[in-house]
């Protein structure tokens, strides 16, 4: 079996969103999740986007989901393996990725929209 590691870096904008800095180890053929979180009894509901690539300033590179604050919008290109399992209502806007696959390696982001800036967290993963 391959593991595939993730290692999160973080980058942050404003301290309104919170998500300690860590390790994500998943196995191929199961699911993995990465860990993205906002304050949203302080914040409310925000937009937000996960994205494979660097993030650039506005949106997301290729953008896997998004959501409008309520609700998950798939991206049409998006595999179905890409979903959005927390719970909006409380501002868990983490990644899951199902039956991990060697073709999962790469860049994450995830990026919240707050009063006009955004959360920087973005995840690399490599295979060993």
């Amino acid at each position: 079996l391959v593991d595939l590691l993730l290692f999160p870096s973080v980058y942050l904008f404003l301290s309104l969103v919170s998500e300690c800095d860590g390790r994500v180890i998943g196995r191929m053929g199961q699911s993995i999740t990465l860990p993205c979180k906002y304050d949203i009894k302080i914040n409310g509901p925000r937009e937000m986007c996960w994205g494979r690539g660097p993030l650039p300033s506005s949106g997301c590179t290729n953008q896997l989901l998004a959501t409008d604050g309520h609700k998950v919008i798939k991206e049409s290109r998006a595999s179905s393996r890409y979903q959005l399992q927390g719970r909006l209502d409380e501002g868990d806007v983490s990644l899951t990725i199902m039956n991990v696959t060697e073709e999962d390696t790469g860049l994450y982001g995830c990026k919240v929209e707050i009063f006009g800036c955004a959360k920087r967290w973005e995840h690399q993963e490599e295979g060993t």
